[in-house]
């Protein structure tokens, strides 16, 4: 079904306190704001907001803030939008959090805010790319269906033959339609994420520094059978951060859903709400209740975004600048998340890992390499996803610093044509700083402690789990060695035993034919015959024992207990099935 477009903007909105109103009502050409605001001090209000940001059916809000005062506004029409940002925001609230829930029908905001910000062509491009459709919904391939059949009518061809598509298709015709009139339809941002799952994206700009991300969110349950792709049972959610320098947090994320419509199965709506939790939890730490503060129950929902222990004057005066870079790190952290697939104490992989040693010890077979093999893809897949958020921290913690060629360029030109720069435009002076967005001490430690998260509960988990996998394999191969060199064992001592049975009635069937043999004068009598059979036998076996004694290869013992396990077995076997 295709994406719907909002009809009308529908703001979750009470109506504030007059001076809140009052300081973000005017634009700066004079016109009124059609948007209110919540007053998110205040316990109805600040719940109310929570649910809306929990819905799916909103698709934006604006939160200013400082310690001092918060107001939201939710779904706001792009014009609104456009007068908050060209609004001088009031000293009272220093810090602005956007939020864009649904891209890809928000791509008039989106293109706002880039133009606001200055962001490339391309990375508006980028942001605006329009959701792949899920190859399991009936509903969508039938879409896509008609979609693929017009495409080859509009290029003056035919659709493919069905040898064509059971082929498939190769690399040149993948690399062509990059370039193509309808790459779009192709190659887009959702579609190199859902490719590479440890993409990312960096992009500094003069006003702003925007990253993007995948995050994971597993939904396997106990006992489910292992599935195919990168990532089996795993939801990957891209996400766009941009931290602007006028203290503008924009946080753009993907629908994981974007053609299931409002209504949503109860594995899609749990797994929407795991990807808004750390949207929830910022926005639920920034709502400032004084009448009923969290409590120590949710220790991880105090964040030092608008509450702080510390009153000293030094720390008054650095939290307008923190709360930016601060609000920009645990957008980013999500540790709750993105990190559990690896680091809790009974993660998957170690289930999994166990029950497969446990298997192999009992019954070694191919199939585990097999599964073994299909886990490292998966741990190789999340080892690179985390070593892309490392990648991200470094980015953005290293200094962007103007160049010496840029400088020199500058001072010759500056020297030598000073007055024509004068006339045609005026002297542009380059910060030391030439690109980006500088981050607060506060944040920085923040994300190199994060980096030394990823490192020790993340990646080394991941290397750990590797090794264990490897470790798994060869002992698979060395258990199946074992197995077939004790089968064969078995094998051999069966051929002895059926060979001492030969010969331990070799010697009863030369008496046998020596009474079969009819001699004159001689008779013999059914006693006669019975007792020299016994004898006979006696003396062969005797002599077997004795001979397998002396060598070392007496199997009597080992025949019995075989026999044992053999009935074991087969009760086991009787009472499972009774």
């Amino acid at each position: 079904m295709p994406l719907a477009s909002p009809l009308a903007w529908r703001p979750h909105a009470i109506l504030t306190t007059k001076t809140l109103i009052s300081l973000a009502s005017k634009t700066t050409t004079g016109r009124q704001s059609d948007m209110n605001f919540t007053d998110l001090d205040k316990a109805a209000n600040s719940e109310t907001s929570i649910g809306a940001v929990r819905s799916r059916s909103t698709f934006n809000f604006v939160l200013d803030f400082s310690d001092d005062a918060a107001r939201a506004s939710f779904d706001l029409h792009p014009l609104s939008v456009a007068g908050l940002l060209d609004t001088e925001r009031p000293d009272i609230l220093n810090t602005r959090w956007i939020n864009v829930f649904r891209p890809a029908q928000q791509a008039p905001l989106l293109e706002l805010i880039a133009k606001h910000y200055d962001f490339s062509p391309r990375l508006l491009a980028l942001m605006s790319s329009k959701p792949q459709p899920n190859d399991h919904s009936a509903d969508v391939a039938v879409s896509t269906g008609r979609s693929h059949h017009s495409l080859w009518r509009r290029r003056g061809h035919s659709p493919p033959s069905k040898h064509d598509v059971e082929k498939g298709p190769d690399e040149l015709s993948e690399l062509s339609s990059i370039s193509s009139y309808d790459s779009a339809a192709f190659c887009n941002l959702y579609k190199v994420a859902n490719e590479l799952w440890h993409y990312s994206s960096i992009d500094f700009g003069r006003s702003y520094v925007c990253i993007g991300y995948n995050s994971l969110y597993g939904t396997k349950c106990i006992g489910e059978k292992p599935g195919d792709g990168l990532l089996p049972h795993c939801t990957r959610v891209w996400t766009w951060l941009i931290l602007c320098e006028d203290n503008t947090i924009v946080s753009i994320s993907e629908d994981p859903f974007p053609y299931s419509g409002d209504r949503l199965s109860p594995l899609q709506q749990r797994i929407l709400t795991e990807s808004r939790r750390n949207i929830v939890n910022i926005f639920r730490a920034i709502c400032t209740d004084d009448a009923a503060p969290a409590g120590p129950h949710m220790p991880m929902a105090q964040l030092p975004i608008r509450s702080r222990l510390g009153n000293t004057p030094a720390e008054s005066a650095h939290r307008p600048t923190d709360v930016p870079g601060l609000l920009f790190y645990y957008l980013f952290e999500n540790w709750q998340n993105s990190y559990t697939l690896i680091t809790r104490r009974e993660s998957r992989y170690g289930i999994e890992l166990k029950a497969l040693r446990d298997e192999m010890f009992e019954a070694p077979k191919l199939c585990h390499i097999d599964r073994l093999d299909a886990i490292g893809t998966e741990l190789g897949v999340l080892k690179r996803h985390y070593s892309a958020y490392n990648r991200i921290i470094d980015r953005l913690l290293e200094p962007q610093t103007s160049t010496t060629a840029s400088m020199q360029s500058s001072r010759s030109n500056t020297e030598a044509s000073q007055s024509s720069l004068d006339t045609v435009r005026p002297l542009v002076t380059e910060k030391e700083s030439m690109l980006g967005v500088s981050f607060s001490s506060a944040a920085r430690v923040r994300f190199k402690r994060l980096r030394d998260l990823i490192d020790l509960y993340a990646l080394s988990e991941v290397e750990e789990y590797i090794k264990q996998k490897d470790s798994l394999v060869a002992m698979n191969f060395n258990l199946i060695a074992i197995k077939e060199s004790l089968d064969v064992e078995r094998l051999t001592r069966l051929t002895l035993l059926l060979t001492k049975i030969t010969m331990i009635f070799l010697p009863v069937s030369l008496m046998i034919g020596y009474f079969s043999v009819q001699l004159s004068g001689v008779e013999y009598g059914l006693k006669e015959f019975w007792v020299s059979f016994a004898v006979v036998l006696f003396l062969s076996g005797g002599a077997l024992f004795l001979f397998g004694l002396v060598s070392g290869t007496v199997q009597t013992f080992e025949a019995f207990r075989a026999v044992g396990r053999g009935m074991k077995r087969s009760g086991r076997w009787i009472k499972s099935r009774l």
